[in-house]
Order: structure tokens, then C-alpha cells, then sequence
């Protein structure tokens, strides 16, 4: 019922009338579970259009299909799901960053999947998904361009010896397995200063890339919004020699959308706007057991130094109830704060403690605050 329930309304939307949809992808992360009969209600609820499933097969550091019993039953519903519904699944893996240093282990995982693919071809899975998002290390924050270069030149190593690993190509240079991940949509304007971050190098090792157009600081403020898309994603860094048999999807999430229908017509309009490139593969949804209208929340962030200009590490920051600390390059952030005006409080053992008030902050959007000044203890 868990799974059921977020998507109802696309029940009563696609009653209403088909949307038109060049192709639409799904990430389920509940996808194990549905062995115990739950298919076919839940196959009833997918969004129209829906011919792709990036199905979870990890639970933490669990790989799943390393359980016979487990395996099992997953690929019955990647046949039931192909068989039934003409919906082709894609095992979703390597979704944590410490994969950028651990290939051995990345590639035993692939190696798996070959080989169920392999021993059970009739239950085989379609495709390879990746969910590797460097920028979310501390590193990335706090790093300069060399350091960004290098998490992404990690990033493009890790998804090159996962590209060497698949099975020799079958047709238009693809394999059996086709192999795809998720980035972020900035990767086109990062490019000029990131080589690393183009959508040209990600082509070398990929299929498709699905670009993430969601997720801003403070909270949603997409969605709803085709023409917001648009002026983001047409950027032309992301779409020149993209190589034929290989595309782009746009990734968007349920909780940006006040309900399905806002969704679906946005699924719709950018299937309008971008039809017209070779290279547009069409739509992801984030995800099949998501939630819609996710309120807006206001954040802050801040940086903290000494008078000396270095950064002050792990001090101790607190706006109104809520507690964080200084990362290493001395930066917070608090996400989901009241959107008034407010103070943060600094203290930090050896230093003064300092209060600092907060400009007036406003739902969807996230407020910088001055450089915070820690001076030492006489």
C-alpha cells in the first residue's frame, strides 16, 4: 500500500486521456518487495509512457542479487515486468560516492549481473544505472577547480572500467547491457572550467546520461516550471556530439509537483520542447514512491574563518533549535529553516563566541551570510 498510494493520481490522470510521451523512466526503490504479488497493482499506477525502471537492487551495502533467494525473485519481476508491460528494468546500483575509490567491488557487481544475465537470458535486466554524485563530498565543496577536476576524472574512471566490463557490443556500439547515469544538470556550464564534466567525455563510457533538473538549495522550485527547464537545459554544451545511439533523459521529482497531473504536463512540455533532438531519449521520474508538494523550505549557508583568514573547523552552529558544524573549509549550512529573519550563534572552544543576525528569508531560496569572523581568546 506503501508503493500504491503516492500514485493514485496517475490513475485518474491517464483516465482522463493519454499524455503524449516520447518515453519515460522510473527509479523504484522499493522494487525487491514487489515479488510478494505486488506487481500488478502497482504496474497499474506507473506514469503513462513508462518503458524503463531503474530498479534498487542494494539495500545499504547489501547487493542483493549476491542472495540466490533474493535474485531470484527480482529477475521473475524484471520478466513479468518485460512480458507483461513491455517495461524493461535496469539494476540500479553503486549509489554512494565511496564507490569512486572501490572499482574491485564495482566490478564484482557488474560481473554478477552479467552473469545472471547470462544463466537466465529470458529474466535478463536491460540495463546498468549508476548514481554516483561527487559534488556532495566535502571535498568538492571546499576543494578549488583542481580538486573538482579530479573527483570528476575519479568519476569518469570508475564508469570507463564499468564500460570496459560489459559484454562485447551487439549493434549500433551498444551491448547487451545498456549502461547509464545520473549527473547533475549543471555538468554543460561546469564544462568550460571542468573538462571532466562534459556530457562528450561522459559518452565515452555511457549510453545515456539522465540529467538530474531538480534538487535546488531551500526546496523546490522547478517544478510546474517547462520554461524554468528549458533555459537550463538547452544549453548547447550538453547536446553537441552526442554520438548516434546514444541520448540524453531529463530527470525530474514527484516532490517539485503539486500532483501527477503538474507532473505529467511538464513530462509533456519538454517532450514538445526537445523532441526535435536526435539525441532526446525523453523523461525520468524520481521516484515511483515519492511524494508530491514538498513545502518550500528557506536555508542558509555561511563561512566561518579566524582573523588570520583560516578557516575555523567544527565550531558549533545553532539557529534557532537547530544545531550543525563547520566542514573543513569552515562552511555550514542549514536547510529547512523558518523563513523569517533569525540569528546564528558561533561558538568554538578558544574563540569568542559571536551571533550574527540573518537577512529575511524566503521559501525555495537559500541566503549567504556574511564571512563570520571567530577572534581567539585573550
Amino acid at each position: 500500500m506503501r508503493i500504491i498510494l503516492p500514485l493514485l493520481a496517475f490513475i485518474l490522470l491517464t483516465a482522463a486521456g493519454p499524455v503524449a510521451a516520447a518515453d519515460v523512466a522510473v527509479w523504484a526503490y522499493g522494487f525487491p518487495q514487489w515479488t510478494n504479488g505486488a506487481w500488478e497493482a502497482t504496474s497499474a499506477t506507473l506514469p503513462f509512457g513508462t518503458r524503463h525502471l531503474y530498479a534498487n537492487v542494494e539495500d545499504g551495502p547489501q547487493f542483493l542479487l549476491d542472495d540466490e533467494f533474493h535474485a531470484s525473485g527480482i529477475q521473475r519481476l524484471v520478466s513479468t515486468a518485460r512480458d507483461r508491460a513491455g517495461v524493461l528494468v535496469h539494476a540500479l546500483m553503486l549509489q554512494d560516492t565511496r564507490w569512486l575509490d572501490d572499482h574491485t567491488g564495482a566490478l564484482e557487481r557488474l560481473a554478477r549481473i552479467i552473469s545472471l544475465n547470462r544463466f537466465r537470458p529470458e529474466e535478463a535486466f536491460a540495463g546498468v544505472h549508476v548514481d554516483v554524485v561527487p559534488d556532495t563530498l566535502e571535498r568538492w565543496e571546499c576543494g578549488g577547480i583542481p580538486e573538482r577536476r579530479a573527483l570528476f576524472g575519479k568519476l569518469q574512471t570508475l564508469l570507463a572500467r564499468i564500460g570496459a566490463g560489459l559484454p562485447p557490443p551487439r549493434r549500433a556500439g551498444q551491448g547487451p547491457l545498456q549502461f547509464s547515469a545520473a549527473l547533475p544538470w549543471w555538468i554543460g556550464a561546469v564544462s568550460a572550467d571542468i573538462p571532466e564534466a562534459s556530457a562528450r567525455r561522459f559518452f565515452e563510457s555511457l549510453d545515456e546520461i539522465v540529467l538530474t533538473a531538480y534538487g535546488d538549495p531551500g526546496g523546490p522550485r522547478v517544478g510546474g516550471s517547462t520554461a524554468t527547464l528549458r533555459e537550463r537545459l538547452e544549453d548547447v554544451r550538453l547536446w553537441r556530439d552526442v554520438p548516434p545511439g546514444k541520448g540524453i533523459r531529463i530527470g525530474l521529482a514527484t516532490y517539485e509537483y503539486k500532483n501527477a497531473i503538474d507532473l505529467m504536463a511538464t513530462v509533456g512540455g519538454l517532450d514538445s520542447a526537445f523532441s526535435g533532438r536526435s539525441a532526446y531519449r525523453g523523461t525520468a521520474i524520481f521516484h515511483l514512491a515519492g511524494r508530491y508538494d514538498a513545502p518550500l523550505a528557506a536555508s542558509a549557508k555561511g563561512l566561518v574563518r579566524d582573523a588570520a583568514g583560516k578557516p575555523v573547523v567544527g565550531a558549533r552552529v545553532r539557529a534557532g533549535g537547530r544545531v550543525t558544524a563547520t566542514n573543513q573549509c569552515g562552511r555550514f549550512v542549514f536547510r529547512g529553516l523558518p523563513a523569517s529573519r533569525g540569528e546564528v550563534e558561533i561558538t568554538k572552544l578558544g574563540f569568542q563566541a559571536t551571533t550574527v543576525p540573518v537577512a529575511t528569508m524566503t521559501p525555495g531560496h537559500e541566503v549567504e551570510i556574511p564571512l563570520i569572523v571567530l577572534r581567539r581568546n585573550p
